[in-house]
């Protein structure tokens, strides 16, 4: 289909790390004929986490999000690639749309040729072999997730080869294929990996387990209720699995932690994180899928970091004061890392706050402000146990009517985010707007469960910005909530190139 993704089970196979985050880099291993023992199956699995590492571990692939009212950015020098998603501006050409586009597409392509060839490992047992595949499965369905949403309609592959006249599949098509491999992952995933010492860490499950498959059904099936399917009897099964994990949460290990901690680097093996990807600097050699740079991305040029972007002032305005206000943007500046000049963010060169998640760790200094390296360890959470409490409550309200158990699982949230519970009540449509606004406050910034994927499906992308402050960057392109302009982006041009009838 792409000459990106040919060889990913060549190229990425070969960054093996072992406990997932802490072995030197193996030789490279081909793809064909590979899988023989139980061992040749856990080093393609740790292959695919290597995969995942790269897709989130810097800013490039979360532009496509920007064009929600929650972050935004300046036009100065590379700065312009991510201010052309904010401003409806974005072609086929600007250089960040191939960062998920690729990145995903090689997990999907070494997915499939593990579901191709892991039955070969003859000396693997049942459990062995069901794990493999549940790894697979699931990362290869939360990659199409991904791309379905930021794209549209998309290459849907399943076989290890390389077609370079694929036709789009419809968006329904790829939903049917998202929801099939997390169901098998379901299945097949373990509820924990205790028994192994690779894939339970400090405590936490740093694999996908059944409850990770669980969590991101729920979300997969709400998306499926709004648009573009808008296919609503999908709330009552987004609701039912959302159930499944939060009555299952002792087992899973799921729980909220104090806000004050939840962006901490001491937490970076939390509680919270239903899945996540897991990053390591500490290790022999350096590997770059075990590397966040989320630190510098979203930290002022002032303190010397790269400020790729920052919060909108409206939504920053609007954003309820308290404690999750405090972890999620920057309070003091320090320009030129002088604590003696500490200012807020409208005495900073952009004059915008900047976002504190993911700033925390072990390069920072919380004296200075001083990042003395620009790779870190920050865990970068695609499922928070908040995202499920949240997704329970609105889908449990749209499908059958607001209960005491959907005020209960947004109070949790709301609560541990220092706001009096939400209003008693409430029709289903307002309880539901309620739900979305706390997500849009929970999940701010650059967060996988993005802002920008919660106004696509309520298809109020264009009604968020019209509440944009008239000091930011000018919208170009005008995103509409009728006809959905603007609502996908463009296929990178090289892909179109390679194969015309991916069209634009």
């Amino acid at each position: 289909m792409k000459k990106y993704i040919a060889m990913a089970g060549l190229l990425f196979l070969s960054f093996s790390c072992s406990d997932l985050l802490t072995e030197d880099p193996k030789a490279s291993l081909t793809t064909e004929g590979f899988y023989k023992t139980a061992n040749d199956l856990d080093l393609a699995t740790t292959g695919l986490y290597n995969l995942i590492g790269l897709t989130f571990n810097q800013t490039a692939g979360f532009a496509s999000t920007f064009g929600a009212d929650d972050m935004t950015a300046n036009r100065d020098g590379n700065k312009a690639d991510w201010s052309d998603f904010d401003i409806f501006r974005a072609s086929s050409s600007n250089n960040l749309l191939n960062y998920w586009w690729v990145n995903f597409y090689r997990t999907i392509k070494s997915s499939n040729n593990l579901l191709a060839n892991y039955t070969n490992a003859a000396d693997a047992t049942e459990t062995e072999l069901n794990n493999t595949a549940g790894q697979a499965y699931f990362l290869r369905g939360m990659s199409y997730f991904f791309l379905t949403r930021v794209w549209g309609e998309i290459p849907l592959v399943t076989e290890p080869t390389i077609d370079y006249t694929t036709q789009n599949a419809s968006v329904e098509a790829i939903y049917a294929q998202i929801v099939s491999d997390l169901q098998q992952a379901e299945a097949l995933l373990p509820d924990t990996w205790k028994d192994d010492s690779k894939r339970f860490q400090n405590g936490v499950n740093i694999a996908p387990t059944a409850g990770s498959a669980k969590a991101m059904l729920a979300n997969v099936y709400l998306t499926m209720a709004g648009w573009p399917l808008k296919q609503t009897d999908k709330y009552a099964l987004a609701a039912a699995k959302a159930k499944e994990v939060i009555d299952n949460k002792t087992k899973y290990g799921y729980a909220l932690v104090d806000i004050s901690i939840l962006w901490k680097k001491e937490n970076n093996f939390s509680s919270e994180t239903v899945y996540g990807i897991y990053y390591n600097t500490n290790i022999a050699e350096f590997v770059y899928p075990n590397t966040n740079m989320m630190l510098l991305a979203y930290s002022p040029q002032d303190e010397g970091a790269w400020g790729d972007a920052y919060g909108e002032l409206n939504f920053y305005k609007k954003f309820p004061s308290g404690p999750r206000k405090e972890a999620t943007y920057q309070m003091v500046y320090y320009p030129g890392n002088d604590p003696t000049k500490a200012v807020d963010y409208t005495k900073t060169t952009y004059k915008h706050p900047y976002f504190q998640k993911y700033r925390d760790d072990a390069a920072f200094n919380p004296v200075n402000h001083v990042t003395s390296n620009w790779v870190g360890s920050h865990t970068v959470p695609i499922i928070r146990y908040a995202e499920v409490l949240l997704t329970y409550a609105e889908a449990k309200a749209m499908a059958d009517g607001v209960d005491a158990t959907a005020y209960d699982a947004i109070n949790e949230v709301r609560t541990r985010a220092g706001l009096k519970n939400l209003t008693t009540g409430l029709t289903a449509a307002a309880f539901r707007d309620s739900v979305v606004v706390e997500r849009g406050w929970e999940f701010a910034g650059c967060e996988p469960a993005a802002r920008w994927f919660d106004l696509q499906r309520t298809e109020t992308v264009a009604k968020a910005n019209s509440y944009r402050d008239a000091s930011e960057q000018a919208l170009v392109g005008k995103p509409d909530d009728i006809t959905h302009a603007f609502y996908w982006q463009p296929i990178p041009i090289y892909d179109q190139l390679l194969n015309t009838n991916l069209g634009n």
